[in-house]
């Protein structure tokens, strides 16, 4: 992954004295990949899974394809909010979930 750090989008001002925010922004810019990676899991199960069980090697090859699929948003974030759009995603993906939940309790 060393070229995801050559595209590396945060520099600190100072590089051996870093505060807490900056640690923190320079952690989550190294590992920009396994963030999107694991947002990207989280959209896929809250707004597109019918079934949580499926078979292992389809689950496998589900995984294998969001990954391939979070190195190529992992590109284009060093120029796209893509982290900030997929948190939107979840956050909408939460509130549609809570709001179905009580309207199927009330029908049975």
């Amino acid at each position: 992954m060393d070229w995801l750090v050559l595209a590396s989008t945060y520099y600190p001002a100072n590089p051996e004295q870093l505060t807490a925010y900056e640690s923190f922004r320079v952690m989550v810019d190294n590992n920009r990949t396994w963030i999107i990676f694991v947002e990207l899991i989280l959209v896929y199960y809250m707004g597109f899974a019918t079934r949580i069980r499926m078979p292992i090697l389809k689950t496998i090859l589900l995984l294998i394809f969001l990954f391939v699929g979070s190195l190529i948003f992992a590109i284009l974030d060093t120029g796209l909010p893509v982290k900030s759009s997929l948190m939107v995603a979840i956050a909408i993906l939460v509130i549609v979930k809570v709001r179905i939940k009580p309207n199927t309790n009330q029908r049975g």
